[in-house]
C-alpha cells in the first residue's frame, strides 16, 4: 500500500502561504485576509503571483498559478497553504505541479469549491491528506461566526479526533450508521477528475487497501438538481459506491431545476441513486458554499450516527 501522508499541525506563529489557483483577489482581499491571519498570530507569505489576472476568471496564467504552489511546498518557512477562493479553472494546473516535491512537503492544505480539484488529486498522486474548509477570502467575515471557526481553527492546530456536531438540522434520507474514510468535496469537481491521470477513484485501493469503507461527503452550489443528479450517477456507476459506508450531502446553494417543470423531491432522487445500497445518508450537513461551516480532514476515518446526529473524527491527521 501506498504510504499516507498527515500534515503537521499548524503552530503560534507559523507561516501561512496564500496562493490563488483559481479566480483572482484584489489588493484590499489580500490586505483583508493577511490582516486577519497576522491577528491571530501568523505570519503570511502570499504567493508572488496572487495579484495576477486573466478579467475576472483566473488569476493569472495555468504556470503563474501552479508556480505559486509549487514554490509553497518546497519553502521551509511554509506550514500551511490557504487557497484564497474558489473558481472554475484549477484543473487547468494539474499537469504543471510538481507531485514529488509536494510528496515530500507535506503541509496543510486547505479550501472547498474548485480547490476539490486540487484535494483530490493530491491525495491521488502524493497520500496527502487535506482539508475540506473555508476559504482564504472569506475567513475575515467569518470571524463572528463561532461554529466555523472553532471548527476550522481546531482542525488546523489539532487536526483529528473529537466530534463534528450539528450547527443547523442535519436531517436523515436513510438512518443508520457507519465508519470509514471521510472523502468528497465538490461533487462536479469530483466527476471531472474521473478517467484523468489524476482520478481519486483509481488510487483508494492502493492508498487505503481494498476493504476499506468511506464515507462519501458531497456539497455543490449555482447548479441544476437534474445535473447534480447526473453527476452522482456518474459516481455510482464507478462502482464506487461498493466501498462506500456512509453518505453525507452538504448544503445545495442556489440549486434549483429549470428544464424541468415537474421535478421529483431532491431527498427522493437522492435515495434513487442510492438504491440497491443500504448506507445511511445525511442531507444538510454543514459544509460547502453556506455557514455555518464545518471543516473535514479528506483522507481521515471517522464515524457518523444518524440517531443522534453525529460526525465523529476517529484518528489525528
Amino acid at each position: 500500500m501506498a504510504k499516507l501522508l498527515s500534515p503537521p499541525a499548524l503552530v503560534f506563529g507559523d507561516t501561512i502561504a496564500l496562493v490563488a489557483p483559481s479566480e483572482p483577489i484584489t489588493k484590499i482581499e489580500l490586505r483583508r485576509i493577511t490582516q486577519f491571519l497576522e491577528k491571530r498570530g501568523y505570519k503570511v507569505k502570499p504567493g508572488k503571483n496572487i495579484l495576477n489576472k486573466q478579467g475576472d476568471y483566473a488569476a493569472g496564467s495555468p504556470e503563474e498559478r501552479a508556480k505559486d504552489i509549487n514554490e509553497a511546498f518546497l519553502d521551509p518557512e511554509v506550514k500551511a497553504i490557504f487557497t484564497a477562493v474558489g473558481g472554475m479553472v484549477a484543473s487547468q494546473i494539474l499537469e504543471l505541479l510538481d507531485w514529488e516535491k509536494i510528496k515530500a512537503n507535506p503541509k496543510i492544505f486547505t479550501g472547498y469549491s474548485d480547490a476539490t480539484t486540487l484535494q483530490l488529486a493530491i491525495l491521488a498522486k502524493t497520500g496527502l491528506r487535506s482539508f475540506h474548509s473555508p476559504n482564504a477570502l472569506s475567513l475575515p467575515d467569518l470571524k463572528e461566526k463561532e461554529y466555523t471557526m472553532t471548527n476550522f481553527w481546531r482542525m488546523m492546530t489539532t487536526p483529528g479526533t473529537g466530534p463534528i456536531k450539528p450547527q443547523s438540522t442535519w436531517l436523515t434520507v436513510r438512518a443508520g450508521t457507519g465508519s470509514g474514510i471521510l472523502f468528497g468535496g465538490n461533487l462536479s469537481c469530483l466527476c471531472k477528475l474521473l478517467g484523468t491521470k489524476w482520478d481519486p477513484l483509481v488510487c483508494l485501493d492502493s492508498l487505503f487497501g481494498k476493504e476499506t469503507k468511506f464515507l462519501f461527503f458531497w456539497e455543490e452550489d449555482y447548479e441544476q438538481f437534474s445535473e447534480i443528479m447526473r453527476n452522482l450517477w456518474q459516481v455510482r456507476n464507478t462502482g464506487f459506491f461498493e466501498r462506500v459506508s456512509g453518505m453525507m450531502v452538504g448544503k445545495l446553494t442556489a440549486v434549483a431545476e429549470k428544464d424541468y417543470k415537474d421535478f421529483p423531491p431532491k431527498k427522493q432522487l437522492i435515495l434513487q441513486a442510492c438504491d440497491g445500497y443500504d448506507f445511511p445518508i445525511f442531507y444538510g450537513v454543514d459544509f460547502g458554499h453556506e455557514v455555518p461551516k464545518a471543516t473535514f480532514p479528506i483522507g481521515l476515518p471517522a464515524k457518523m450516527d444518524t440517531a443522534i446526529g453525529l460526525l465523529e473524527i476517529l484518528e489525528n491527521a
